[in-house]
């Protein structure tokens, strides 16, 4: 099959064809051909106003609960509103049921997204059930096509997560950490502050998430291993991962989009669409992290994609699940209200995302295997009415500006304007 992209901005700092409107052929999967003018009637032509392509992008941490809770999408549809959401890659979570802790669901993973455009990689759990007490078998999870293990919002102690950091070195495989406990957390709700004076639910202080964080680092540093910190939410947490990295430890982390996007005033009217965890914090805490991520302290931006039900939200606030669905909205929410630019979001989603998850880089140039995404930084919408999401999603009602168009991966198309074909 061939493609013919017309007139699209390439937005990739390791092409030489970076910052340039070219006409882009690919066939079979690879890019034959990028010159000013290409025409070739055997191509299906995609053409848009505004038209970029840039590499790939790549969420490493969305929760699609299949198997166990297939009524929440499965991971067909997760997969596909990765691709509508412009993901060619995407780290999927251990939370189903049974969780994904053994070999077997490695491969039930793998095997059901064979033949998707979209890459899956699955995650694995650090511990049997995520229960925090025994450890999986990582290594026959890591032979099966895991290569990165979490027991995901379950808090972790000291002995399973020095074990695991030294276990999973000897085969190379990466651990990442959820900075949080039940020490302050148990049943909290939202954030120590303004959130719980003026709502009265049960605050979740930063102060804990500082404390794993620190503890986090420490026991790296005992083990000599590499460890990823996922969630970072609070300004007090950014300080002794920078001192780290400093020192040359090999300590890594992300930023979930809803922290960088919304504070805490968001859920003084009980609005249960921004219940999510890590805790939506102060303006404080908003600013420092967008800052730490412009600067490169905080190395990730994750989606935490979690589709839920209706009857998972829309109940009393202190009985709503914690989560939201975010990969159809995922670009146009961070364009909307980080201030970082398109250009400096998309190479956070597409290059930079890539060298932290270890997803092969596949710069746009002739010869290279075409993992790309199609976006409009300027096009106008909001979620379709009849989207499975809307009545869940945060960014439901708002008029986003920017989106993707779709992806061209594994030499497959999958847009979500069909009408701009031809």
């Amino acid at each position: 099959m061939k493609i013919l992209l017309k007139s699209a901005r390439i937005t990739d700092v390791e092409s030489p064809h970076n910052n340039t409107s070219k006409d882009i052929l690919i066939s079979n999967g690879r890019i034959e051909n990028i010159a000013t003018s290409i025409t070739d009637s055997d191509a299906m032509p995609l053409s848009i106003p505004e038209l970029h392509v840039s590499q790939g992008w790549v969420d490493f941490k969305s929760a699609f609960f299949d198997p166990g809770f297939e009524e929440r999408g499965g991971l067909t549809q997760g997969l596909d509103d990765a691709a509508l959401g412009g993901f060619t890659h995407v780290g999927v979570l251990p939370s189903d049921h049974p969780s994904t802790d053994t070999k077997l669901a490695v491969e039930y993973k793998r095997r059901m997204a064979d033949g998707h455009c979209v890459q899956l990689h699955p995650i694995g759990a650090i511990t049997k059930q995520q229960k925090g007490t025994e450890l999986a078998d990582l290594f026959e999870m890591f032979q099966a096509g895991a290569t990165w293990f979490s027991d995901d919002q379950h808090p972790i102690n000291e002995g399973i997560l020095t074990r695991a950091l030294l276990y999973s070195r000897d085969f190379s495989g990466k651990i990442i950490f959820t900075p949080r406990s039940t020490n302050f957390t148990h049943d909290a709700q939202v954030n120590e502050g303004m959130g719980s004076t003026r709502t009265g639910l049960k605050g979740d202080p930063s102060l804990d998430e500082r404390l794993q964080v620190i503890k986090a680092i420490e026991i790296a540093s005992y083990t000599k291993s590499a460890l990823h910190i996922s969630g970072i939410s609070s300004k007090e947490s950014i300080t002794p991962i920078q001192q780290a990295k400093a020192a040359g430890l090999p300590i890594t982390c992300d930023v979930h989009l809803m922290n960088l996007c919304f504070t805490e005033q968001e859920i003084l009217d009980f609005d249960t669409r921004f219940k999510v965890l890590p805790v939506l914090r102060a303006a404080s805490d908003r600013v420092a992290l967008i800052q730490a991520l412009a600067h490169g302290v905080i190395d990730g931006v994750v989606t935490d994609h979690r589709p839920y039900v209706l009857d998972d939200k829309q109940v009393a606030f202190d009985e709503a699940a914690f989560g939201a669905p975010q990969l159809l909205t995922a670009y146009a929410a961070l364009l909307k209200n980080t201030g970082l630019s398109s250009d400096q979001l998309v190479e956070q989603l597409s290059i930079k995302n890539r060298t932290l998850f270890g997803i092969p880089s596949n710069p746009i140039q002739i010869g290279a295997v075409a993992d790309l995404t199609c976006y409009s930084p300027t096009l106008s919408w909001e979620l379709d009415s009849s989207s499975r999401d809307k009545a869940c999603n945060p960014f439901a009602g708002k008029t986003l500006n920017g989106r993707a168009i779709g992806i061209i991966n594994k030499g497959i198309v999958m847009l979500n304007h069909p009408e701009h074909v031809g």
